[in-house]
């Protein structure tokens, strides 16, 4: 490395010094947290509940974790992904997803949401968002 840098004719670095681990006795701790945190007033936990697929959907894999905690300005479209993601969902099959009586669009966000539907869409503490699989329409060109 050091005849490397001496034939460019640039300054040879200096060696990182190693930093000294500290040595736990017990239970190991995680050294390394989170990169990307959202600060508390900005994130919302959802609670995904299942409502039903129709016939010809396809094989999907049952949700495993159904409460999930995300930025408020995740949008129905993040959600949708993630849920096509987890249950390996075929390309054909729409997600519809529902906020008290209220469909979705892809483009509202779920700070909006909270805010536009209340209380009613909380449930402790929780926004409460049913998801349903449909086969999508064929489109005819």
């Amino acid at each position: 490395m050091h005849d490397f840098y001496k034939e460019r004719g640039l300054e040879v670095p200096k060696p990182a010094v190693p930093q000294p681990v500290p040595v736990s006795r017990g239970r190991p701790r995680k050294v390394l947290g989170s990169v990307f945190r959202i600060p508390p007033e900005l994130d919302i936990s959802i609670l995904l509940e299942f409502i039903g697929a129709n016939e010809g959907t396809g094989n999907f894999k049952p949700l495993e974790k159904k409460f999930v905690r995300v930025s408020g300005e995740a949008t129905i479209g993040h959600v949708e992904k993630f849920l096509r993601r987890k249950m390996d969902l075929d390309p054909t099959c729409q997600v519809d997803i529902i906020c008290g009586d209220h469909l979705l669009e892809h483009y509202q966000t779920l700070r909006e949401i909270r805010q536009a539907i209340g209380e009613s869409a909380v449930q402790d503490g929780l926004l409460v968002l049913h998801y349903g699989l449909v086969v999508s329409p064929m489109i005819v060109t």
